[in-house]
């Protein structure tokens, strides 16, 4: 049992943004749920073909920082299906008690890890089970995330208890508790109201209002605890007294905001405007250090220019305040520590971003755009999860430089990359970034985005604003150039 007044000012917020903020970026689960529908089928002949059409919009639900469920259970379903489809035959036997399932499911994978693979893990844990399990009975389950659903407890004051490592507690502690939201919010006439009202074709209708429990409890985790939870330092604490236009004149000083200070607030503002360095690390290829030593010496900059204070207590002096406040990250997040951009230094920095051209991103004017191949006879841009990063060479097998050799060496950290698979696929399947510049033998990219509707090449060859694209005109090689409108183009696609 919870705190029905706690939970009473939950939804009220919850209800104030499902429209205009929920709503256009959660939509996807929605979608997920009758994209699993319209396409599970366990007796497919293909069933590893079958799983990746029917996780095709599944999204982060099943891949994160750090974390390829669906990469590795259809790794094993193309390795092992017998054995992969028995799993989830019998994950799915509802005669079965959902615990015992659950232990069955990740010591198989385990046995499949070890008997088929080199990799470190499967990634078949509670979380990406749960979402097996909610994506087949969408009126019946819901997602289980330890760090959001402890999140969520804390936070409605839950008298169940879940603890770390206590799985089996915690999932019956966890089913009981979302079972009582949901029964509330079924009863919500104008939350229901809302949601009906939001719902299109390409949505599952959830008539027992599971996805709208599990977009909830999401809400309360991510959105709603920071409305209540205190960031660090409070403006009673510490206030630099900056304005948006104080930073607007520092963004524009040079002795101030070199290009490396502009990487790291954009690479912030890019998150949403939060994030650790381990995620800022993960995502963008630098180190979890150049994040923390280019924070402080900008900081630092920025109080002798201006001759703003400080934050200072009896213990310690802290200088990053000046940029962003701060809490502990959840323990399912990456990392162990959030900053979070200044209001006014935000706001700041999207408007001088978009009076500057040459720094809307972290390369400035200097960012090139890229165009891809990969031959699937030799290797799949599917393959890769996101997050994941591919080297690729700059010679051949015969140790001959690749075709237009100056694209490898011209290519820099950052720079958006188009993934491509040619025949017989011939397809635009993915969005990627440079991570690591060359070294003389290879440059490195990671996969940032599946697009969950594949672009197909005779789509780009009849886009008149792409007929001059290099890759259109002299279509041998590996690695083709685009120019930012090219680009622009392709992703509005």
């Amino acid at each position: 049992m919870f705190d029905k007044k706690k939970y009473d000012n939950a939804l009220a917020s919850y209800k104030r943004d499902f429209i205009n903020k929920q709503w256009p970026n959660e939509k996807y689960k929605w979608e997920a749920v009758k994209c699993f529908q319209d396409n599970w089928d366990i007796n497919a002949k293909d069933f590893a073909e079958m799983i990746k059409k029917s996780f095709a919009k599944t999204s982060n639900l099943l891949s994160s920082y750090n974390n390829f469920p669906a990469t590795m259970i259809i790794k094993f379903a193309t390795i092992a299906p017998e054995e992969t489809r028995a799993m989830f035959i019998d994950l799915f036997d509802e005669t079965k008690d959902i615990i015992e399932r659950v232990d069955r499911f990740k010591n198989k994978a385990n046995e499949l890890l070890a008997k088929y693979t080199n990799d470190k893990s499967h990634y078949q844990k509670e979380n990406a089970i749960t979402t097996y399990l909610w994506l087949r009975y969408p009126d019946k389950y819901y997602i289980y995330k330890y760090g959001e659903v402890k999140k969520v407890f804390e936070i409605l004051d839950e008298s169940l208890i879940i603890k770390k490592g206590e799985y089996v507690d915690n999932l019956r502690s966890f089913f009981i508790a979302y079972d009582e939201i949901c029964n509330l919010l079924s009863k919500d006439e104008e939350l229901v109201s809302m949601l009906k009202g939001q719902l299109t074709d390409s949505c599952y209708k959830d008539p027992a209002f599971k996805t709208l429990t599990i977009d909830f409890g999401f809400y309360i985790s991510r959105y709603y605890s920071e409305e209540i939870e205190e960031w660090f330092p409070n403006l009673e604490e510490y206030d630099p007294g900056l304005t948006k236009e104080d930073w607007l004149s520092l963004l524009e000083d040079n002795d101030v905001f070199d290009k490396k200070s502009i990487i790291v607030l954009n690479h912030i503002l890019e998150c949403g405007g939060q994030a650790t360095c381990t995620q800022l690390a993960d995502k963008y290829g630098n180190t979890k250090n150049f994040y923390n030593k280019n924070a402080s010496a900008l900081a630092k900059r920025v109080i002798a220019k201006t001759g703003c204070s400080q934050y200072q207590n009896d213990e310690e002096t802290k200088y990053w305040p000046v940029l962003f406040i701060g809490k502990k990250a959840q323990e399912d997040d990456t990392g162990s520590y959030i900053w979070k951009l200044r209001d006014e230094l935000k706001d700041a920095l999207i408007t001088y971003n978009s009076l500057n051209d040459k720094v809307k991103s972290e390369e400035g004017d200097n960012k090139n755009y890229w165009w891809l191949n990969a031959n699937p006879s030799i290797w799949s841009f599917d393959k890769i999860a996101v997050g994941e990063k591919q080297a690729y060479t700059l010679y051949n097998e015969s140790g001959h430089k690749r075709k237009v050799f100056q694209h490898f060496l011209d290519a820099k950290i950052g720079d958006p990359v188009i993934c491509y698979e040619s025949h017989p696929v011939k397809q635009i399947v993915g969005l990627g970034r440079i991570s690591s510049e060359q070294d003389g033998e290879k440059i490195v990219f990671q996969k940032i985005e599946v697009l969950a509707d594949p672009i197909d090449f005779a789509t780009i060859k009849n886009t008149p604003e792409l007929e001059n694209m290099e890759f259109i005109n002299k279509p041998n090689g590996t690695l083709f150039v685009l120019k930012q409108e090219e680009y622009e183009t392709i992703i509005d696609i």
